[in-house]
């Protein structure tokens, strides 16, 4: 995981201290519960509904709603009938929290995986209930799979080189983030095309509009560009190397999502300009 300062002035931790790591390119707070829990100064942590809602997508009414209180004591208890302590904390900012120990957070969206119930489901016709419950199902599985390659590096880290520094955590986080930035927003790319009707070759049509807005050709032209040791002449100077090309494929994609209001191909055409100025240097 990412380090980083306490949030409070002094550095030495204390129980509510505030760390704050990176997730996907976006700060998570971290609260301390005890400062030597996992032994003398080896801290215990945990994290608030909000950020569980934020980053694993879990509602945050939702958490709240499985909350119970007997005898002055919180727990939280998932569908599956898996329960765990609430902590109330108050936090180095003076705000006051109800965390969960990280390690219960983790093995809760396990469980959530395995039994999510009616967690992540709303109103809305079957094929709305099918899609919202497979995207809390992808955000869970996001989240745990991007702190277990971090715990899994640091490990390694250590038994090779003796320590996980700072540096170290950062070059993990550049490439996790650059390894994972396409299949979310490709998700998001196809989940949008699918809300605005698109089926079947819609989907190819919108790919191959996105290639020859890039690169002047389709998808599958441009593939045998790249497989070419020596490149290919006729893309002149559209020409990018197939790393570089696929990351501007992605972050058009991602800008189709973001700029997108209520038309299809405006958005596109907006995006592609947008992604020539940034790779290609041209509108």
């Amino acid at each position: 995981m990412s380090t980083a300062t306490p949030d409070d002035e002094s550095s030495e931790l204390k129980p509510g201290s505030i760390i704050k790591l990176s997730y996907e390119g976006r700060e998570f707070d971290v609260i301390v519960i005890d400062p030597n829990g996992l032994g003398q100064g080896q801290p215990s942590l945990g994290f608030g509904y909000r950020m569980v809602d934020r980053h694993a997508g879990i509602p945050e009414s939702t958490i709240r709603s499985w909350v119970r209180e007997l005898e002055g004591v919180r727990t939280l208890t998932t569908p599956s009938g898996k329960t765990f302590e609430v902590r109330e904390l108050l936090g180095s900012d003076g705000n006051e929290y109800r965390v969960l120990e990280a390690a219960e957070w983790f093995e809760l969206a396990v469980d959530l995986l395995v039994d999510p119930g009616q967690t992540g489901k709303k109103k809305g016709t079957s094929e709305e209930r099918v899609q919202a419950s497979k995207t809390l199902r992808a955000k869970l599985g996001e989240f745990i799979r991007w702190f277990a390659v971090k715990g899994f590096y640091a490990e390694a880290y250590v038994a090779f080189k003796g320590v996980y520094t700072a540096r170290d955590s950062r070059a993990t986080t550049q490439w996790l983030e650059s390894r994972q930035l396409g299949i979310p927003v490709r998700n998001l790319y196809t989940d949008l095309l699918q809300a605005q009707g698109c089926v079947g070759a819609d989907y190819g049509y919108w790919t191959n509009y996105v290639y020859r807005g890039l690169f002047g050709m389709k998808k599958s032209e441009m593939i045998e560009v790249w497989d070419l040791v020596a490149g290919n002449p006729n893309i002149g100077r559209n020409y990018i190397p197939k790393p570089e090309g696929l990351d501007a494929v992605r972050y058009c994609e991602d800008m189709v999502v973001r700029v997108f209001v209520d038309d299809l191909e405006e958005a596109h055409d907006t995006a592609i300009n947008l992604t020539k100025r940034k790779y290609l240097g041209g509108s």
